[in-house]
């Protein structure tokens, strides 16, 4: 790292080539790289007064020309957005050259990590984390906010200092104001809703849909729509999608309560108007404690999940919850194609940092802190 001074402004210079002004780098100790995508950088840093640690998303103008509107729209939002349950935008700085945006530092990996490396998992912590995830759409929901990419990947696993453990939504690329019907095709294939499909336009649930198939992925280790056993034929998943029958198979389903699968049922419905709100999901009695059953069987779910999803280290890693990679934000539907592990791996618009969890057995919080 190299100081200058360009234009009487005092800057740091990167390895990477990129610049730290003075007034970023007297408040924050810049440290390595975790994330680097297209157009920015992630990087560590330390606010020098506190010692507390954050992410700095470094975005370079000039490599990203034309998707001004991508950005100013993320970071719009990102403004906007304080619970618990986000990954917070703590301060931001617009240079001629570059975007600086310091971001909440999350390093507990994503919701499939905390899953695959628990040595204990039961219903009660599903219930957990649907919890924090329903609060945190609830929240963007009063807000009129649609995120439109919810997923495991975008879900980010916050250690308390207790040793409690919290779920933290980012990645809000996709996210955009509701003023009216949407009609953009976009998501990831696995979680996108039946009305996304259609293209008749659609809103505010288009969220509940995806976290109901993440509570169905927790539950069981599968997702309820899958095209082939294979996982290779987009077209089928589509329809499936589309009919939105939920099944619940054995012996899989088993051993998880009635009040579970009621739960998923409602949020799983392909009319609207039927299909559960985040506060409805908050009300429910699996969520709220009242109907969780009182046997703590464990779940056999990681390996499942690591054979249906790729659940490995991730290149372009971010724990900071924003988006580093420039791809195109959205999906062709096609009748033809292939989803590898029932995702395709060209919409992943974020990777994360993968932070090895130690074999443990934690708690979930059912409120977040600010800090």
């Amino acid at each position: 790292m190299v100081s200058i001074v360009l234009r009487g402004i005092g800057i740091e210079v990167l390895d990477e080539g990129f610049q730290v002004p003075a007034s970023i780098a007297e408040r924050y100790k810049v440290g390595r790289t975790i994330g680097d995508g297209n157009f920015a950088i992630v990087k560590e840093c330390i606010e020098r007064s506190t010692g507390r640690e954050y992410a700095l998303k470094i975005i370079k103008k000039s490599k990203c020309r034309g998707k001004e509107h991508m950005i100013q729209n993320e970071v719009s939002i990102l403004r906007r957005v304080k619970h618990p349950n986000i990954v917070l935008l703590i301060e931001e700085m617009d240079m001629p050259t570059e975007l600086y945006l310091v971001m909440e530092l999350v390093k507990g990996g994503d919701l499939f990590d905390a899953i695959t490396s628990t040595n204990k998992y039961t219903e009660r912590d599903a219930s957990g984390m649907l919890y924090n995830l329903a609060s945190a759409i609830k929240y963007l929901h009063t807000l009129n906010i649609v995120h439109r990419d919810i997923k495991p990947e975008n879900l980010l696993v916050y250690e308390h200092q207790d040793g409690s453990k919290s779920l933290k939504l980012g990645d809000f690329g996709l996210a955009t104001i509701v003023d009216g019907p949407l009609y953009t095709v976009c998501g990831t294939p696995t979680y996108v809703a039946p009305e996304i499909i259609a293209e008749t336009g659609y809103g505010l649930k288009v969220d509940i849909w995806a976290a109901g198939v993440i509570t169905y992925i927790l539950l069981c280790g599968f997702p309820p729509f899958r095209g082939y056993e294979s996982g290779e034929d987009q077209e089928v998943l589509f329809d499936q999608i589309l009919m939105g029958q939920v099944e619940f198979p054995s012996p899989y389903w088993d051993n998880v309560s009635d009040s579970a699968k009621e739960l998923i049922t409602m949020m799983l419905q392909v009319d609207i108007e039927q299909r559960f709100s985040a506060l409805q999901v908050l009300e429910h009695p699996w969520v709220n404690d009242d109907g969780l059953p009182e046997n703590e069987h464990q779940l056999s779910v990681a390996g499942k999940i690591k054979k249906h999803f790729n659940t490995g280290p991730k290149p372009n890693s971010t724990a900071a919850g924003v988006s580093v990679i420039a791809l195109d934000h959205g999906f062709t539907i096609k009748r033809s194609g292939s989803l590898d592990y029932y995702q395709q791996p060209g919409m992943y618009w974020i990777r994360y940092e993968m932070v090895q969890l130690q074999q443990s057995v934690f708690p979930w919080q059912r409120a977040g802190s600010l800090h």
